[in-house]
């Protein structure tokens, strides 16, 4: 269903697209390493998938593979063991075909990220090569709409799918298009006046071969009947044309699309690919609250997962893990021209005053342009080494 798959894809891209930015004081070319690590293992696909599984099943894991500790897997992750160029990449499994979690909790209070979870997880092999048991510091984990705490251990510890809340919502939208299609076959009605048709129902004056024959004339007449030929009716009959008239029924349709897209929440305008209609109809505040659920998502599902996987990207790519490590995501919205311009000289201008009253230096002000180019593009010229020079 093209609604479901939206509704599932979306939210999951968006959230990959809007990609955290690495909040450091770290090397800016040891930043483009790691961005570098990871393109090349195609991490950020392997996340999106996990993030639609997720979705779509409830629950997703993504394998965290290290070269050289494939016999490792049931022992916790060690950053100090993992060496140079050893992250090879994730592999993602859906919860009901690729990976189980286990019986066991873990209790360990200063492991924040895993506490109260499975301690250790089975993970199916594909093409019938059996399972094989990995430690939860080796998964990153993905989970579909929380429940309560008595579903949620039914749910093995993951989530519901997202089309759980939203499905009676899409099947009145599909009876609504159903009934909206069944209706166009008959906007225009021809009907036929025939006196002895009372009569001959009734079989008073009739019998049932008189009845069969003249349905079989009803039907031979109906098949000639076309726009271009001719309907022969009887002396006494007569042909009327039955017009449907559709008022309001596009508004009952748009109600029925508008609770699909709370149930997802999700505007209307990037579920359904189409604005609304009006000179003085906006959709800012649709994408302003669509923007918020994308960054709590981040905050809630992405971002603790990523907080797992860059000390080991850091590990492979560096060598040493930098202790002041954060991440922030940026803004989900895509800028015209116009507003890049704006954020373009609204930045520009405050990087210039704190430069000016001596508060920054020009090393530094350099750093904040480069740093602010991935949302106005400009600034994307300056290099490492006019940032070593100033």
């Amino acid at each position: 269903h093209w609604i479901a798959r939206k509704i599932v894809d979306i939210p999951a891209r968006d959230m990959v697209r809007a990609w955290p930015r690495i909040s450091s004081e770290m090397d800016p070319k040891d930043i483009t390493r790691i961005d570098g690590a990871i393109r090349k293992t195609h991490t950020k696909a392997k996340i999106l998938k996990s993030i639609q599984w997720a979705r779509l099943f409830g629950g997703a894991g993504a394998l965290i593979i290290i070269d050289g500790q494939e016999s490792e897997m049931e022992e916790p992750l060690d950053l100090d063991s993992i060496k140079i160029g050893g992250f090879k990449g994730l592999v993602p499994f859906d919860r009901w075909s690729g990976i189980y979690p286990g019986t066991e909790l873990c209790v360990d209070i200063n492991d924040p990220a895993h506490f109260g979870l499975p301690k250790y997880y089975e993970v199916m092999v594909q093409n019938g090569g059996g399972t094989f048991r990995v430690h939860c510091s080796r998964v990153l984990r993905f989970c579909g709409p929380t429940v309560p705490q008595p579903e949620y251990q039914a749910q093995q510890y993951w989530g519901i799918s997202s089309l759980e809340p939203v499905y009676e919502e899409i099947r009145k939208r599909d009876n609504m298009s159903w009934n909206i299609l069944s209706l166009t076959y008959r906007a225009n009605l021809i009907g036929m006046q025939v006196p002895e048709l009372a009569q001959m129902m009734s079989g008073l004056g009739a019998n049932q071969n008189a009845l069969i024959r003249f349905q079989s004339s009803m039907q031979a007449m109906n098949s000639l009947m076309s726009n271009q030929n001719l309907m022969l009716l009887p002396k006494d009959g007569a042909m009327t044309s039955i017009n449907y008239g559709f008022g309001g029924l596009s508004e009952v349709y748009e109600l029925t699309q508008m609770d699909v897209a709370g149930a997802a929440e999700i505007p209307v305008t990037r579920l359904y690919g189409r604005t609304r209609s009006g000179l003085s109809t906006t959709n800012e505040g649709d994408e302003k609250i669509y923007e918020e659920r994308i960054a709590l998502d981040q905050e809630d599902q992405l971002l603790p997962q990523l907080e797992i996987l860059y000390p080991v990207l850091c590990a492979s790519t560096l060598g040493e893990i930098p202790d002041d490590l954060d991440l922030r995501c940026p803004s989900i919205r895509v800028l015209d021209p116009k507003d890049k311009a704006d954020v373009a000289t609204a930045i520009f201008t405050g990087i210039t005053g704190l430069f000016n009253a001596g508060i920054i230096k020009k090393s530094t002000a350099l750093q904040e342009l480069k740093q602010a180019s991935d949302v106005t593009e400009i600034g994307t010229n300056i290099s490492d080494e006019e940032i070593e020079a100033a």
